[in-house]
């Protein structure tokens, strides 16, 4: 894996969890693991929060959200950085105001 899309993963979920106003601890509820490409996580926040703040930090990464889709069940953001790598946020609420979320870059 390239030092580059490594870098995203981890500027865009800091962007996220900031965002949300959470940041990442070693004891709470937030949580996150990369793997295989993908990097999931586990916010104390509700889905909406966590939806809006994707598309927040997408922008912010000066990358245009192309698909921003969200109902009752989960919601996904997708956008195309300028070398037109994708990437996909993938948002589902859990129990309470836990919501699990996958990115992937690439």
């Amino acid at each position: 894996m390239s030092v580059k899309k490594a870098s995203l993963h981890l500027i865009l979920a800091g962007l996220v969890f900031a965002l949300c106003g959470c940041a990442p601890s070693l004891v709470g509820s937030d949580a996150g693991a990369y793997s295989m490409g993908k990097l999931y996580a586990v916010a104390n926040r509700d889905m909406t929060s966590i939806y809006n703040a994707s598309i927040k930090a997408l922008q912010d990464l000066e990358v245009e959200p192309t698909e921003k889709i969200k109902d009752v069940f989960g919601a996904k953001v997708k956008g195309n950085t300028a070398d037109g790598k994708l990437i996909q946020i993938k948002i589902k609420p859990g129990a309470g105001d836990i919501t699990n979320l996958c990115i992937q870059v690439g």
